[in-house]
């Protein structure tokens, strides 16, 4: 007699244990230990082992999955790991391995019911979203197992994206059909119905007498359809879903309605034309005032420091200057201000490295005072400080190029400081500024130890590709049409020393040109910089003759003691300048005898932009002197002083809600640009200043190359101005801009610019200055970032476009 006993159902894990010991029990009679209690000792040796079911997977496959053996004791425990190395391979649908025959010639039996094997995939009746683009995502393919959770996942997306682009109610039906003569292939068949494309022609809104409807519109991402092209009326229903429970209800919390609530939402389509109504019923409830703010706990900072966070979030900027009009009696109790308040009260404990501190909001409900009145709040914080935190280590991950030490420089905390969430922040976005990581970089990891309480901080790093070969062909009013050959290596050796080669060549030029920049000479704080260059320039603008200069220069860079955004720069440069004039043509730029510049300068630079192309945040401030002749030697006397300062606030973000998704990011931009030289450069023109363009001189979009002049706007060619007088002394500029930050590779932006060039900085008046306005786009290539902009000159004898091609990060 053959006895089979189960020793494992699929569906629970946790039987394995009990299936298989009620096989093997340590009793003698085979059939009556499968009666018997479970034994946690027992084991089986089987004599074989054998493969059921399977008709796709090759047996001895199933066998490699299991990793049983024949002839060698097998507990429980690794019946259990066979089980789950087999469901990880996907081709089943059900297994069991049991036992059959006598306990001294027992035999394993793995029974298998495979998973249908898909061939092929149609997605059909989809319309509005690329099938492949299900398919890829989820990872549903062709030549697989058939994978319900990948099919249903795919109806989720299908649905999903469906409504991002307005319809609503796509209903997706899942089947499989057999491929004739192929016995287990089938053919995964999703067949969408997508009906019509849902569109909002109205919100109405019921039950609300104390706030306007277009207030409460405003408050809703959800909008009807408008007249403009921005406005088309999509209904999405996860926004609208947050609409409810988010942006409504927070327009009568700010407002003091505690007890307001969303009753009944309805949306009303009429099935031909796809025209929606939607309808939202509200109660308001009443509307509460704040009777008392109180705060207990708190030991670090003062009660009157902490209380005015409310103040400032409930007042905002014209309360604080005492302007704005004010409530009589008990205000209004803003519950989202205070929302606000909290969580600013909760970073500011967190910067002071209170981790542990938990600020607690506290509403308490009071009946009115009196008939008629409004009832009141008693509102506050109830604070537990705990004790500080310290970082105990910091920690570099990924970064299997770049030093260490290079990362650490750009980290604004130290191991036994006092934990600071806000230099945490500027930690980061200062790591990322460097420009050699893919971006966005993972968040810090801030692990507590839970003995000391104090912290250990992770940076994990991906390095990628930082230099860059760059050739082509630039085009410029400046330089006209030339070839260019460079190389761009900023983190040289991987310790962030930069190395620039280019060799520009052509009709209008023949320059070359080498750096080599260190920012930690022999491991200090203290950088240097060394640059030889040979140019002959060619000018499409001045005409008249060329220029050639040759010389070296050499530039120090030591930190400010007490800042460590800001460095103070010392540097020397020796260089010799000779003129060709051609004749027949102005005489009054390049007809000038050779001359030995001998220049010392000084810089002072203060950066917090968060990347060194594409900033959203921080700022940029530089000021520059240079001393030359003199003292000096050389043939000039003159000084020139230089100063720029930019400006970048972010403004708000698209996308970036799945973990690992860079969202696009909104920035304002304002950069100021100014100069002065003072003395005789009669020898050296060109270091005074021009303007117009994007390659030449100081920019100024809207308009060609030096034609902006001291004595007003004059064309290229024009023959009624010398190329000397387009040439001044002082110059200004401004740039407003708004950027749209797709990636660490491409910007568009919408900009102003105005500016002007004066003989001499006495004349300087920033209320006449010329205009200009467009789009800009600029990409950064395995070449280096290249820019076009498309700009209005106001100013000009004859207003119109002007288009700019630029190389490098220009603006």
């Amino acid at each position: 007699m053959r006895a089979g006993v189960p020793l494992r159902a699929v569906s629970k894990a946790a039987a394995l244990a009990a299936a298989f010991l009620t096989i093997f029990p340590l009793a003698t009679d085979w059939c009556a230990a499968a009666q018997a209690p479970a034994q946690l000792s027992g084991t089986v040796v089987a004599d074989t082992i054998v493969v059921r079911g399977n008709e796709r997977q090759l047996t001895a496959a199933v066998l490699s999955a299991a990793g049983l053996r024949a002839g060698v004791p097998i507990t429980y425990r690794e019946i259990q790991a066979a089980l789950r190395r087999l469901w990880a391979t996907g081709h089943y649908d059900d297994l069991r391995i049991y036992a059959e025959g006598e306990p001294s010639a027992a035999s394993l039996v793995i029974d298998v019911e495979e998973r249908p094997f898909v061939s092929r995939i149609d997605i059909r009746g989809l319309e509005h979203v690329g099938a492949k683009t299900v398919r890829d995502t989820v990872g549903l393919h062709a030549g697989e197992p058939y994978s319900p959770q990948k099919a249903l996942a795919a109806e989720h997306m299908i649905q999903a994206l469906l409504a991002k682009k307005g319809i609503p109610f796509a209903r997706v039906e899942r089947r499989l059909e057999e491929v004739p003569g192929r016995s287990g292939d089938r053919v995964l068949i999703l067949d969408v119905r997508e009906g019509n494309r849902v569109t909002i022609a109205q919100i109405e809104l019921r039950g609300n007498e104390a706030i306007r409807d277009g207030d409460v519109h405003g408050a809703m991402d959800t909008k009807a359809e408008g007249f403009w092209w921005f406005r088309q009326g999509s209904f999405d229903d996860q926004k609208f879903e947050r609409d409810l429970r988010e942006g409504v209800p927070a327009v009568y919390r700010s407002r003091g309605y505690l007890d307001f609530a969303v009753s009944r939402d309805t949306i009303i389509v009429d099935p031909s034309t796809g025209k929606a109504r939607v309808e939202i019923e509200v109660q308001e409830g009443l509307q509460y005032r704040l009777a008392d703010f109180r705060i207990e706990g708190n030991r670090r900072f003062p009660s009157e420091d902490l209380r005015r966070y409310f103040q400032i979030e409930r007042g905002g900027l014209l309360r604080s200057l005492g302007l704005g009009s004010r409530e009589e009696g008990a205000p209004v109790f803003d519950a989202e201000a205070f929302q606000s308040a909290t969580q600013r009260v909760e970073q500011l404990y967190r910067n002071e490295g209170y981790i542990y501190a938990q600020v607690e909001s506290l509403i308490e409900r009071q009946p009115p005072a009196a008939e008629g009145e409004a009832p009141r709040v008693v509102a506050g914080w109830r604070i537990r400080e705990g004790s500080p935190a310290y970082v105990n280590r910091i920690t570099i991950e990924g970064n299997d190029f770049t030093h260490e030490r290079v990362i650490r420089e750009k980290i604004f905390m130290l191991p036994g400081d006092v934990y600071n969430e806000e230099l945490l922040i500027q930690s980061y976005q200062s790591v990322s500024s460097l420009g050699f990581f893919e971006s966005p970089l993972a968040p810090p990891d801030v692990r507590p130890d839970p003995e000391t309480g104090d912290v250990d901080i992770t940076f994990q790093v991906k390095e990628k590709q930082t230099g860059s070969v760059n050739f082509g062909t630039a085009v410029g009013g400046g330089t006209g049409v030339a070839g260019f050959l460079g190389y761009d290596q900023p983190n040289l050796f991987g310790q962030a020393k930069e190395g620039h080669l280019r060799w520009d060549f052509g009709r209008f030029a023949n320059n070359f040109t080498l750096i080599y920049s260190d920012p930690s000479l022999r491991q200090s704080l203290v950088s240097g910089t060394v640059s030889l260059f040979s140019s002959r320039d060619r000018f499409i603008t001045f005409r008249s003759g060329q220029r050639r200069r040759t010389g070296a220069s050499l530039r120090f860079g030591f930190p400010v003691p007490g800042s460590l955004r800001t460095r103070f720069f010392v540097g020397y440069s020796l260089s010799r300048t000779t003129y060709q004039f051609q004749e027949g043509e102005d005489p009054s730029l390049f007809l000038r005898p050779p001359g030995t510049q001998s220049q010392l300068s000084f810089g002072l630079l203060r950066q917090t932009l968060n990347h060194p192309i594409f900033p959203t945040t921080g700022s940029r401030q530089s000021l520059n002197a240079e001393f030359n002749g003199g003292i000096l030697g050389g043939d000039g006397d003159f000084q020139k002083h230089t100063v720029e300062a930019a400006w970048y606030v972010p403004v708000g973000q698209a996308g970036g809600g799945r973990p690992g998704q860079r969202p696009i990011r909104f920035t304002l931009g304002l950069t100021l640009r100014g100069g002065a030289l003072f003395g005789d450069a009669d020898r050296f023109p060109f270091d005074r200043f021009w303007l117009g363009g994007v390659q030449f001189g100081q920019p100024l979009r809207g308009y060609d190359e030096t034609t902006v002049t001291p004595l007003g706007y004059f064309p290229r060619n024009s023959q009624l101005i010398r190329d000397i007088d387009r040439l001044g002394d002082a110059f200004l500029t401004l740039t407003g801009e708004y950027a749209v930050r797709f990636s660490d590779n491409l910007s568009l932006s919408l900009f102003y610019d105005a500016g002007r060039v004066w003989r001499e900085p006495a004349e300087i008046d920033p209320t006449r200055l010329f205009r200009g306005a467009g789009l800009g786009v600029q990409l950064v290539t395995p070449f280096g970032p290249l820019g076009l902009d498309y700009a209005y000159g106001f100013d000009k004898d004859k207003p119109g476009w002007q288009l700019h091609f630029r190389l490098g990060p220009g603006y």
